[in-house]
């Protein structure tokens, strides 16, 4: 299988449908790429649901990295662990500039692939429980409370996840938690759907330094990416699905930074 080519200044985003492959075979042969770490963490989830999600969610990684290179086999993928807890490609391995980023929920597994650059990408549920209001107000940044006055049911909900899912991905291409402080940065989204990041006074880092993409998988799961690359400059971001290990299904452009509504249908049990 030839190596999939990506540029500097590409996102390939990669999903997968956990729940959908139930295939003992495929299952066996993804439990066969884990590393002895993994099969541990693996082990340590109480409930089947959550080890089978583990599962995917680390095929997922392994399977679309051999995608890029070729020449490592899934199982052959080791990783290091950041200051602050992100995975990054063992540079032992000699897989070049070679990103990743991975987010997982209920109903999808998602992986941003990119070069050379940070990247970070959150995918969350927007029909999950919780105070909404309640969390913003304790949580995000005093713009990002005061757009959510007067919206309700839905339209709270689905700009809640904006948000939230564009906080999430700046955080993790910065490789750094929630200690980062959710309410010293915050973000716009204007009419057209251009993305900015705002930061407080003296926090350390550039605005102009990120660019940002959101949209929906489905009508319950919101998706966004964040790369440090200079805002305005060419972003090109192209949505793969994919069982892992396995032939491309289909790939779809995603066009600038408003959600587009996509809608990328289950294929049932795979």
């Amino acid at each position: 299988m030839p190596a999939i080519e990506l540029g500097v200044g590409e996102i390939h985003v990669w999903e997968v449908e956990p729940e959908a492959i139930a295939v003992q075979e495929r299952l066996d042969r993804y439990a066969a790429w884990l590393s002895a770490a993994e099969v541990a963490r693996r082990q340590r989830f109480k409930f089947e649901r959550h080890r089978h999600g583990f599962l995917i969610a680390r095929a997922l990684v392994r399977g679309t990295l051999t995608r890029y290179v070729p020449a490592i086999a899934p199982e052959g993928w080791r990783f290091v662990i950041g200051a602050h807890g992100r995975p990054e490609i063992d540079p032992s391995l000699g897989a070049g500039d070679l990103r990743f980023n991975l987010s997982h929920t209920h109903g999808r597994a998602v992986l941003a692939v990119a070069r050379g650059d940070d990247v970070g990408v959150d995918v969350e549920a927007r029909d999950r429980k919780g105070n909404l209001r309640g969390i913003s107000t304790h949580f995000f940044a005093a713009p990002e409370v005061a757009s959510l006055d007067g919206l309700d049911g839905p339209a709270l909900a689905e700009r809640f996840f904006d948000y939230w899912t564009l906080k999430e991905a700046y955080m993790k291409a910065r490789g750094v938690g929630i200690s980062l402080g959710l309410g010293r940065f915050w973000f716009t989204i204007a009419d057209d759907g251009a993305i900015a990041i705002n930061f407080v006074d003296g926090f350390d880092d550039e605005p102009a330094d990120w660019s940002f993409r959101r949209f929906d998988l489905g009508p319950i799961h919101p998706v966004a990416l964040a790369l440090r690359r200079p805002r305005g400059a060419p972003l090109d971001v192209k949505l793969h699905r994919a069982l892992p290990g396995e032939p491309l299904m289909s790939v779809e452009t995603i066009a600038g930074g408003a959600s587009t509504g996509l809608v990328v249908a289950g294929l049932g049990s795979l």
